[in-house]
């Protein structure tokens, strides 16, 4: 098996995906989003285009109820120390998820004219349309009334096939409303939908691989892609076994390499990734807001996860997707920390397929 190959037509030409983590409270710039779309070979100076693919997603909503599955209980991150996850005592109903179509819709409108400015600055033509994906809110076995068609996703005063079909039912409301409130963009393509969960749950009380079946077909039926990015884990890996007959049209491994201070090894990341037709996810932040083991190491981790993408091929190879924090190009860029801006054009040539190892300065 290969990596999952980049730049394939019926994905649009998909190589570089980034994660563009949302805050409810403020909608995307045109500014914001140029950081992302174009590289700067001077502050100021637009120079070529970055990355290809959108990943568009919010972890709650303006009134702090959750869209992502879990939180942590706990007070370390990345599952060491006494990190609990638990399913959101605070989930989403249908006001939040109606919030974020209407966040999505801004969002895609703002990306297009991000692209049409940027247009005139760039002297690389433009070969094809950007692609968008938008994350799917998930369906929290917390939420006993959604608050549209009777939904009830716990098994309170019900049984688990009950609970999981009114889930799947708001699942494809919303890919149905995303469709309806998406307009044509010139510059813009909806490539389709992420499972932010990541991993697939299946208990007394949830059935997140019944859903995940049933809701690809209808995800196909509306013209879109299905996209996950799961954590490393054995049981993980597992599931990459066979995703693309089961769940998922294109999955990234996520390494978990820059927050795990044990029982990680890029390698063999790559190694799993690449024997299972799967992108790899590459990690890296200016800063976090939960403690983690082994920030002190960020630099070194950042600049292995760069070089492996040339000792293992992942470069050029392979789909990549790209967590980078919130708001992270933009300050790298000018950034005080010379490893910093030096790590800012290290991401432009990785993407063009230019970079070549070297040492952590």
């Amino acid at each position: 098996m290969t990596y999952f190959p980049p730049k394939q037509p019926t994905f649009n030409y998909l190589h570089h995906l980034v994660l563009m983590y949302g805050d409810a409270q403020h909608p995307w710039t045109v500014d914001d989003l140029s950081f992302y779309v174009a590289h700067q070979s001077l502050p100021g100076t637009w120079q070529d285009w970055l990355f290809d693919s959108f990943l568009f997603l919010n972890i709650a909503s303006k009134n702090k109820r959750d869209y992502r599955a879990d939180i942590n209980l706990g007070t370390t991150m990345s599952g060491e120390g006494d990190f609990f996850a638990a399913c959101s005592p605070q989930p989403a109903g249908v006001a939040e998820w109606e919030e974020l179509l209407d966040f999505y819709s801004d969002a895609v409108q703002t990306l297009n004219q991000t692209i049409k400015q940027l247009i005139p600055h760039i002297n690389t033509p433009l070969t094809h349309q950007r692609n968008a994906v938008l994350m799917i809110p998930y369906p929290h076995i917390t939420q006993v009334n959604f608050g549209r068609s009777g939904w009830n996703f716990s098994t309170q005063g019900q049984n688990l096939d009950q609970a999981t079909r009114s889930r799947l039912s708001a699942c494809q409301w919303f890919i149905e409303e995303l469709q309806k409130r998406l307009p044509p963009c010139e510059y813009v393509h909806i490539l389709g939908v992420y499972w932010m969960f990541e991993t697939v749950f299946r208990s007394w009380e949830v059935d997140d691989h019944w859903l995940l079946k049933e809701l690809r077909p209808f995800i196909h039926k509306m013209g879109y892609k299905f996209l996950w990015i799961p954590f490393y884990s054995t049981y993980n890996i597992h599931l990459l076994d066979d995703y693309q007959n089961y769940y998922f049209d294109l999955a990234f491994l996520q390494p978990n390499y820059m927050f795990y201070q044990r029982g990680v090894n890029l390698a063999q990341a790559a190694q799993a990734a690449q024997k299972r037709q799967a992108g790899l996810e590459i990690e890296y932040y200016l800063e976090l807001d939960e403690p983690i083991a082994v920030q002190g190491e960020r630099h070194q981790r950042f600049r292995e996860y760069l070089d492996g993408g040339v000792t293992y091929g992942y470069m050029r190879e392979s789909a990549c997707a790209y967590f980078l924090g919130q708001k992270s190009l933009e300050r790298m860029v000018s950034h005080p920390d010379p490893q910093e801006r030096e790590f800012y054009q290290d991401i432009y040539h990785f993407i063009r397929g230019t970079y070549t190892p070297k040492s952590l300065r």
